[in-house]
């Protein structure tokens, strides 16, 4: 999981780095970002995706 401030962060670097085509997008094909940081709310963020059986189109097994 990550927060959307740290996505702003790694957007801002990666404008002065060049990569992302300058920090214009961010992708993550096994991420899922959350508003707020700490454990407390990703457990609630997790917690209601079961509840609301909205957790298998969004928390995808490894594949072997």
């Amino acid at each position: 999981m990550c927060t959307v401030a740290r996505v702003e962060v790694l957007m801002k670097w990666w404008a002065k780095s060049g990569e992302a085509l300058e920090g214009r997008y961010y992708w993550c094909s096994d991420g899922l970002i959350v508003r707020d940081a700490g454990v407390s709310n990703m457990a609630h963020v997790l917690t209601g995706l079961i509840e609301h059986g909205e957790y298998k189109q969004i928390l995808q097994r490894p594949e072997d």
